[in-house]
């Protein structure tokens, strides 16, 4: 008997299940835009696995809430031969149902002996957006001219470009290596150090000269940030540019 009762109540609650009114789509009066943030998931382009972590948005379209299990759904096709079609992919299977979908992911892109931090952010047609974090050297030109030798300085240029067309990350990669006095390498001997020293003297340059280089390489460029870790000040060096004079990202 107690079996049954059991039973009885399973099929009850199924049965209130199936009958649960769609909640998200009460009406709203203010659309506002709303998914998931930090959907940890591993992207494959046919040869690699990479972590990566997405953030999916779309408008409510003036109802209480969006489908969420729909936009992490979207995101379970991970397979795809480049990052941004996989991205726009995403859009395009969100806005069959909910439209207005947009997305960024993050990633650290495997780069000779280095991994640089990448963000993307795109839409289903629009334009992409592309965030970089590269790492570097610099030599003053100061303390060079005097002396004849420039203080070293780690480095990190930060810059975001905007692009109709897929870019290439290792050519983009490069191109902001060749702003700085010298790349830094991982596994150096003595001799080699004292190359890399010598190479980053024969080049030297201020946090300004770093972000002017980039400009002058990347016309594309919306927003770029030097920052040069100060070795004989407890201070740093910081230059910026905007194409639009005093916007800068919420960094």
């Amino acid at each position: 008997m107690p079996r049954a009762r059991e039973d009885g109540d399973s099929f009850a609650k199924s049965q209130f299940i199936d009958t649960l009114v769609d909640t998200q789509m009460e009406p709203a009066n203010i659309a506002v835009n709303a998914g998931v943030a930090d959907l940890k998931v591993l992207y494959h382009n046919g040869k690699v696995a990479l972590p990566v972590t997405v953030t999916i948005q779309t408008s409510t379209n003036l109802h209480r809430g969006v489908h969420m299990s729909r936009l992490v759904q979207a995101a379970s096709q991970r397979e795809s031969r480049s990052i941004v079609r996989w991205l726009k992919g995403i859009c395009a299977t969100v806005n069959e149902t909910q439209p207005g979908a947009f997305v960024t992911c993050r990633l650290e892109m495997p780069y000779s002996d280095r991994f640089i931090p990448i963000t993307i952010r795109t839409t289903r047609n629009g334009a992409i957006t592309y965030e970089l974090v590269a790492k570097g050297m610099t030599a003053c030109p100061c303390s060079r001219k005097m002396i004849g030798v420039g203080h070293m300085q780690r480095a990190r240029i930060l810059m975001i470009l905007a692009s109709r067309k897929e870019l290439d990350i290792s050519q983009t990669i490069r191109m902001m290596d060749e702003c700085f006095s010298a790349v830094p390498k991982e596994n150096m001997k003595r001799v080699e150090e004292a190359k890399k020293i010598l190479e980053a003297q024969e080049n030297p340059r201020f946090a300004e000269d770093l972000v002017r280089e980039c400009v002058k390489r990347f016309p594309n460029a919306l927003y770029v940030k030097a920052r040069c870790f100060e070795s004989i000040h407890d201070h740093d060096a910081l230059a910026t540019w905007s194409r639009n004079n005093g916007w800068s990202p919420a960094l």
